[in-house]
């Protein structure tokens, strides 16, 4: 399974990755600074390998909830995760209203984070 690290701080995204290329099943962790640079990547996906991405919520330019809208309009079949230190419940159900799969909190949920991409690689594909 490949997945995507999508985050404008570069700390964020390169701890995440540590971790999660670490899980058995997991090939490869893509990173984008930005939605359209994640957009980019996917496009080059032609084998639709990338199966799930952790999404930031606040980033420069387009949202976190505006990507998540293009991801899903283009890959319906993408898992997507958001992660964010802004866990309101305003966010929260804006982005499960926005097709987001799952919801979850920077500060306290990387364990919760950490053992669905480990269900998630070990899923047949």
């Amino acid at each position: 399974m490949q997945l995507m690290v999508v985050d404008d701080s570069a700390m964020v995204r390169e701890r995440l990755a540590g971790l999660l290329c670490g899980i058995d099943g997991v090939q490869a962790v893509l990173q984008a600074d930005c939605g359209q640079q994640a957009m980019e990547l996917l496009q080059q996906d032609t084998a639709g390998a990338v199966r799930f991405i952790v999404l930031d919520i606040e980033m420069p330019g387009e949202s976190g909830l505006q990507v998540l809208q293009r991801i899903k309009s283009s890959r319906s079949d993408i898992c997507v995760a958001m992660f964010t230190q802004h866990a309101n419940s305003q966010h929260r159900a804006r982005s499960l209203d926005g097709g987001a799969d799952y919801f979850f909190d920077k500060s306290s949920d990387i364990d919760r984070l950490e053992t669905l991409v480990r269900q998630l690689a070990a899923q047949p594909h």
